[in-house]
């Protein structure tokens, strides 16, 4: 009934119809202001859980007949038609906030380049392909985006995937710079959109079904809103309230559109509130992709049409577009073959960039270009990202001594700049990629019922039992069944007598399906685990008594 654009409500006359309104005088909306509060500093440190999620209502709903301007950045929409309540919505706005950044001089402004990054959860590289055909079409044919064909996810899921791509840092390195633990709040990390901030860039950060968004689910958030536009309390607001059609983890629709319109909404709304400034933009969409394969082609259109609407307007002019995930699909029946095992652990990652860029940076572009084959992780895309913050790091000179000294680099960096030469000899460990994670072995199919497999399963639920010791409400595991074994090989030099097992098991209670890489060791005659255990199906409700998002992948509650 009522829908908004850049900087209004409107109501929508052609739908007055279906909610019975004939005489518009018989009809009242308004809007309610809302907005995010901020809870006041704790010299101890420790915060409330809802600290990031706090918000407060205005006193007063603001009447409109057939249109408004609003200058709120959240509202709340209601209609009553004969005193009787029909309608309720929620809209987002990103009005200008140009004194933020008023004191601020730019450095090289007119070759810097503003920066929109699009996430799309769980999304495999060749899943991207098979379900979002026009947006893979846009991004090629109208962007001539250069696609990272190697990139390979360093972490089981979305939070310590995303933690090197926004601080360069793994979460063992955050949590000890900066979040001590689960209940402390981010806001003494730094952030790559810190960086853009103190080179004078607006930012902005928003990301769908927030309530397990990147920096929230079984974490306390933000203290301090982290950007200048954080859309956070909105999407908990609307969902909470209209959020409907939950399947799995998320609500597919807030009101009358789908969760992802609402996201993709807002990034329209902000870029084009920032037409005459800077702005780094960090956005991540799970609503639609998070639990399911097939899901994505649900959003092909409307991630198409955004990129779309916005090169129509020129924004690409000015803009380095990234469009990513996180890692592929972690559960389903894919998942337990070999093709998915690979696809969880290569995510799709597009660059664009406008055409002037290429021109003037032309080593630059041409290396990027280049490492489309090569072997690339979360961290170098946080050395592209720093580059692009301060573009005369990719002045012709500049980039010529950074290789050389790249050259040189004894051991070398884990992250690399994607406009930086990579090698075509770099290793997952140099690269900061765990075994578990790496995708450059080969692999052969091997019996399950050997007895180096069995003593491998043996150990790896000895392991996950280990892991569980101290919380005697999750119940011991037993190994029910050897789903599948592999043996793996590296083309990097392996030390002798050391062996490589990837193994599949079922445990009990709950029929929990494991994944783990284990380490055997012939001079010791011993097993080890290669860093993470994944699990590859759903465990429900089966871990409702641990917080600890590890554990709730391994214990099975016994109550």
């Amino acid at each position: 009934l009522v829908e908004s654009n850049l900087t209004s409500l409107y109501v929508n006359l052609p739908a007055l119809a279906y909610y019975n309104v004939s005489d518009t005088s018989q009809l009242r909306c308004c809007y309610l202001p809302f907005w995010r509060v901020e809870v006041a500093e704790s010299i101890s440190g420790e915060y409330p859980s809802n600290v990031d999620t706090r918000v407060k209502f205005s006193d007063k709903c603001i009447v409109f007949d057939e249109i408004a301007t609003v200058k709120d950045e959240f509202v709340k929409v209601t209609c009553s038609l004969n005193n009787e309540s029909i309608y309720l919505d929620y809209h987002a706005f990103t009005p200008v906030k140009r004194s933020v950044k008023k004191n601020v001089e730019f450095e090289e402004e007119e070759n810097a380049v503003s920066v929109l990054m699009i996430g799309i959860d769980a999304v495999s590289r060749l899943n991207f392909h098979r379900q979002m055909p026009q947006t893979l079409n846009f991004l090629e044919k109208n962007l001539s985006a250069v696609e990272m064909l190697g990139y390979n996810k360093v972490e089981d899921n979305t939070f310590p995937n995303l933690i090197p791509v926004l601080t360069g840092l793994s979460t063992k390195e955050l949590k000890k710079a900066c979040w001590a633990k689960a209940t402390s709040v981010f806001d003494s990390c730094n952030f790559v959109w810190d960086n853009f901030s103190d080179a004078g860039y607006e930012t902005a950060f928003g990301e769908d079904a927030s309530w397990m968004g990147i920096f929230s689910y079984l974490k306390s958030g933000f203290r301090k809103q982290p950007t200048d536009y954080y859309m956070n309390i909105f999407n908990k607001v609307s969902e909470d309230k209209i959020g409907f059609e939950k399947r799995l983890n998320a609500k597919l629709c807030v009101g009358p559109r789908k969760t992802i319109q609402v996201l993709l909404s807002y990034v329209y709304k902000f870029v084009n509130a920032m037409r005459n400034s800077l702005f780094f933009g960090f956005f991540w969409g799970s609503s639609l992709t998070h639990d399911y394969l097939n899901l994505p082609k649900y959003g092909d259109e409307e991630h198409r049409q955004l990129m779309e609407n916005l090169y129509n307007e020129g924004v690409f002019n000015r803009t380095v577009l990234v469009v990513m995930s996180d890692h592929g699909i972690r559960w389903g029946e894919i998942r337990g073959t070999f093709q998915g095992y690979l696809e969880e652990r290569l995510p799709f990652l597009f660059i664009a960039y406008p055409n002037w860029f290429r021109i003037k940076y032309t080593t630059a572009v041409a290396n990027l270009k280049k490492n489309t084959h090569k072997l690339t992780t979360p961290y170098d895309l946080h050395e592209t990202l720093l580059d692009l913050s301060n573009v005369a790091q990719l002045e012709q000179e500049t980039l010529r001594k950074r290789s050389r000294r790249l050259e040189r680099a004894e051991p070398l960096p884990r992250g690399i700049s994607l406009f930086l030469p990579i090698s075509e000899n770099r290793t997952c460990s140099s690269a900061g990629i765990d075994d578990h994670w790496c995708t450059c072995h080969q692999t052969r199919d091997i019996l399950t019922n050997s007895s180096q497999v069995r003593r491998a399963a043996d150990r790896l639920v000895k392991h996950i039992n280990s892991l569980l010791l101290q919380f005697p409400q999750c119940a011991e595991l037993r190994l029910y069944k050897i789903r599948s074994a592999r043996e793996e090989s590296s083309s990097f030099k392996t030390p002798s007598g050391i062996q490589y097992f990837t193994v599949t098991i079922e445990t009990t209670p709950g029929r929990a399906l494991f994944e783990a890489t284990v380490r055997y060791n012939g001079n010791t005659n011993s097993f080890s685990i290669v860093g993470t255990v994944s699990r590859i199906n759903l465990y429900g409700d089966q871990s409702r008594c641990v917080t600890q998002y590890r554990l709730r992948l391994y214990c099975y509650c016994i109550h």
